[in-house]
Parts: C-alpha cells; sequence; structure tokens
C-alpha cells in the first residue's frame, strides 16, 4: 500500500469508502457524484459538524453500505472509544450490519493503517465492543434499548417494503424516535443522528423529522427533476433534468415501466423521493357543489373523524366532518379542523356529537385515534366505527370516487369559511402540503359505499340546536321530532 494512499484512506472518508469497497468486492468503486456527495455528507456527521441528517434516494444505490457501514467504521477508525447505535428494519438485517462493519475494522489494511481494534471477549454478531472503550450495537424498530447509550445513532431503513402503507406501524416508529431513540444520546447537544431511506409513505420517519426544521437534508430522486448544483468541495456537481443517479442504470422503457407497475408505494414516492409532482387526479374546483339550503328531509348524519398526532404548526391536523347522505348526494354540512392534541380533539367530538347527533362515528385508529374511540363507545347513542387503513395508498383510495367526485355529488356550505381550502386539498392532492381533509372525506366515502344504509339514531328530545361560527345551522322539526329529520339552512350572521 502507498504511502500517499494510506494518507487519503486515513483523512478523507471518500477514500476510505473506495478503499472498503474494493477490499469487499474486488473492483473500484463507480465514479458517479452522487457518491461523492453522500460520502461529503456523512464525513460531516463524523467531525461533528452536522448533528442531524437526514438522507432520501431510490433503492440500490448503496446507502447501507456508505451510512450503515462504512461511517461507522470510520468514526471508530478516528475515535475508537465512540459509542455507535445502528437501527433499522429487522434483526437480520442489523446483524448483517454489523458483521459487515466488524469485517473492515478486522481487516489487514484497517489494522495497518488504524489502531483501532475489536475487543475478543466481546465480539458478539449484533453487539461488539473495541479495546477502547467504543463499539456498536445494532437493532430493529422495538428491540431492546433499555441501558444502550450512543453518541452516535443510524436509523437504516426505518419501514420495511411491505409495510408502506401500515399507518399504524408508521405512527409507532415516528412515536418510538420521539420517545425513545432520541433519548438514547449520550449527549443531547454533540450527539448526532443520520437516518438514510426510501421514501415510503406520505407521513413516513423522513417526512416526520422533516417538518422539525434542524435537519440538514439530501434528497435524490433516481431522475432529476430540475437543475441543481451541488458544492463537492474541490468540484462542482451539477445535475441537469432528466439525468439519471447513475447514468445508463436504465433505459426510457424501463423507467416507463417502473412509472406504471409502482403502485404502493408509487414511482413519485419510492423512486423519486416526493420530489418529482406527482401525475394529476383531474380534480378540479368545479367538481364540488355548494348549497345555501335544501328542503327538510328525514336523514342520518356520519360523523368522520381523522385524528392528529399533536399539537403545533409542524403537525398534521385533527379533522371532524359532519355528512348526510341523500338520493347519491353527499352534503357536508359542517367540519372542524385544528392541529391540536387529544383534549381539544375530545371536546370537538363531543360538540360535534351533541350538535349534529350522528348515526355513525367514523374514527381512523391511528393517533389519537384510539383514545378518541375508547372514549366514544363509553357515550350512548352513537354508532361507533374504529376504521383501520388498509395496504391501499391514499392515492389508491380516492381514485375509487373520482367519478362520483367528477359527477358533482359532494356538496359543500357555499358560506363555509372552509370551503375553499377544502377544495384546494383534493386539486393539489397528491402533492399538497395536507392531506387530512381528503382523509377524513374518503374514510366516509369508502363506508357509505359499502353502508348506503346506515339508519337513524335514536329519538331525541324535542329542541333546537344551533352551531357555532362555522357551524351550518341544524334545525330539528316535525311533530314526532324523528331525530334524521333536519333542515340544512344558510346561516345569516
Amino acid at each position: 500500500m502507498k504511502y500517499t494512499s494510506k494518507r487519503l484512506i486515513r483523512t478523507d472518508f471518500r477514500s476510505f469508502v473506495r478503499k472498503a469497497f474494493r477490499a469487499k468486492h474486488g473492483k473500484i468503486l463507480g465514479k458517479e457524484r452522487y457518491l461523492d456527495l453522500l460520502a461529503i455528507e456523512l464525513g460531516r456527521v463524523a467531525s461533528g459538524e452536522t448533528k442531524r441528517l437526514l438522507i432520501n434516494l431510490p433503492p440500490r444505490h448503496l446507502k447501507t453500505f456508505l451510512a450503515a457501514i462504512c461511517l461507522p467504521a470510520w468514526v471508530l477508525a478516528k475515535d475508537p472509544g465512540a459509542r455507535i447505535m445502528v437501527l433499522t428494519y429487522s434483526d437480520d438485517l442489523a446483524k448483517r450490519i454489523t458483521y459487515e462493519i466488524r469485517s473492515i475494522l478486522r481487516s489487514p489494511w484497517y489494522k495497518e493503517i488504524f489502531r483501532t481494534r475489536v475487543a475478543k471477549d466481546r465480539s458478539l454478531m449484533d453487539d461488539f465492543d473495541t479495546v477502547q472503550g467504543g463499539g456498536v450495537f445494532a437493532t430493529s424498530v422495538g428491540g431492546p434499548l433499555a441501558g444502550r447509550g450512543a453518541d452516535l445513532i443510524i436509523f437504516d431503513d426505518p419501514l420495511d417494503l411491505k409495510n408502506a402503507n401500515n399507518v399504524r406501524l408508521i405512527e409507532a416508529v415516528n412515536q418510538q424516535f420521539d420517545s425513545q431513540i432520541l433519548s438514547r444520546l449520550n449527549n443531547p447537544i454533540d450527539g448526532r443522528i443520520v437516518i438514510i431511506a426510501h421514501r415510503l409513505h406520505e407521513h413516513d420517519l423522513s417526512a416526520h423529522v422533516s417538518k422539525q426544521g434542524n435537519w440538514t437534508q439530501v434528497t435524490l430522486p433516481l431522475v432529476a427533476v430540475r437543475k441543481q448544483r451541488y458544492d463537492l468541495g474541490d468540484a462542482t456537481w451539477t445535475r441537469k433534468p432528466g439525468e439519471l443517479l447513475r447514468p445508463g442504470s436504465h433505459t426510457k422503457k424501463q423507467l416507463e415501466q417502473l412509472r406504471q407497475n409502482t403502485i404502493n408505494p408509487d414511482f413519485e414516492l419510492f423512486y423519486q423521493q416526493g420530489c418529482g409532482k406527482a401525475r394529476p387526479l383531474d380534480i378540479k374546483a368545479k367538481h364540488f357543489a355548494t348549497f345555501d339550503e335544501r328542503p327538510a328531509a328525514e336523514l342520518p348524519i356520519i360523523l368522520s373523524v381523522d385524528p392528529g398526532q399533536r399539537g403545533g404548526a409542524r403537525n398534521s391536523f385533527s379533522v371532524i366532518q359532519a355528512w348526510a347522505p341523500f338520493e347519491g348526494n353527499h352534503f357536508l354540512i359542517a367540519q372542524w379542523r385544528d392541529q391540536c392534541g387529544y383534549e381539544n380533539l375530545q371536546h370537538a367530538y363531543r360538540f360535534m356529537k351533541r350538535r349534529f347527533r350522528p348515526s355513525v362515528a367514523l374514527i381512523e385508529a391511528t393517533a389519537n385515534g384510539p383514545a378518541l374511540i375508547d372514549y366514544a363507545k363509553r357515550k350512548q347513542f352513537v354508532r361507533v366505527v374504529a376504521i383501520t387503513p388498509d395496504n391501499r395508498s391514499k392515492k389508491a383510495r380516492l381514485v375509487r370516487h373520482i367519478r362520483l367526485i367528477q359527477g358533482r355529488r359532494l356538496h359543500l356550505p357555499a358560506d363555509a369559511s372552509w370551503r375553499l381550502d377544502f377544495i384546494k386539498e383534493f386539486v393539489d392532492f397528491p402533492s399538497g402540503t395536507f392531506d387530512d381533509q381528503v382523509d377524513a372525506a374518503v374514510q366516509y366515502l369508502d363506508w357509505i359505499a359499502d353502508n348506503p344504509i346506515p339508519g337513524l339514531p335514536p329519538k331525541p328530545a324535542l329542541g333546537v340546536v344551533v352551531g357555532s361560527q362555522d357551524l351550518i345551522r341544524t334545525r330539528i322539526v316535525g311533530t314526532d321530532c324523528k331525530p334524521g329529520l333536519i333542515q340544512i339552512a344558510r346561516r345569516r350572521r
């Protein structure tokens, strides 16, 4: 090994990566510029310059090799006493990663250049130490973390592809990251975290942390969607629209096949990392009818609840919608929406239930949903249906109702303050900032399509119920005060 080669490997992470790749695979690592970019960004994590790094890129682009295998080996080369934790979606992958890290540390070329050594009496498949007091511990999401601390945490693929639309698991991973994984840093201020993954869902961990604002983000779509320049230190990489990360890796025909056949998640998310503009669903503002008032009719009311996780401007909204089906049309007579915690959500649900006396309450069993379901089931007169999202993407669920929407079957109050925002969310979907109103509406449309005769609730006491500022006034009328006999009138201020 030449002197200059050893010097570069000792001081430059890019050279270290290329040496490790050649030693393992017996061939030279490609010269694609994105590899240099990733090595530079990961090197900044190793030096402590970057504390939080999020990398999203398509599959089969060496993300695990660079971030989960080479980075720990490099960090231990520079600081043999560092404690490193590697997390991923499966125990098998976690063990394979630690095996590869340990193999680098035990290789002759590594020993020749660096003084770090693996302790012989502490060298498990997924948990090994160095003789200098450092080490690597790897486990799957949900694995044992008690008593474990780390100076560097690397999260490689938080979700398996088969769970791309498992909303409950996605929420669980996000909650575990906030409540448990972050607490594993030995020093919360100087500790470093790297997340490297493909995008799998609109609310996956990458989306979750990107809203926090304190992460350095590197997002690399398979096909460039716009001209972009990247600083590589000694050079500038200019990526032009249409350029592949690895030039020549796919033909035009293969790309088109990927676009057509990649469904859950779709091509724009899984391969493009959400950078491209998703193909529109051809929903326009003109497709939504409005109403000022209509004749009294004996109708059931269905509440549809899409619960959020917590309050704050960076978190998703909670939504409660009150729908009235009538002769193939669907009237959204009221909506409540807020970025709030569980207490406000419960108050809003109680208000909507009292004002509209629904026949059914559809509550998605995610985020704060399970707690609200428990609360709602303790109350009388309302049938509560816990909705568990299936494995279809949100786009696929909405497509089922495209013809109904285009046929102007959804009716909105003409004077509702939220009407234009509701319409915009549908028109922008799936590329809009939020999709909670779409989620709640599709949840209702899914259920009513399979339950076209929901029935009426028990008879109420005689009275007049008036909503608050943005709720449409609802009067119970008729001599026998049948519960579903309502008249929707335009609210006059």
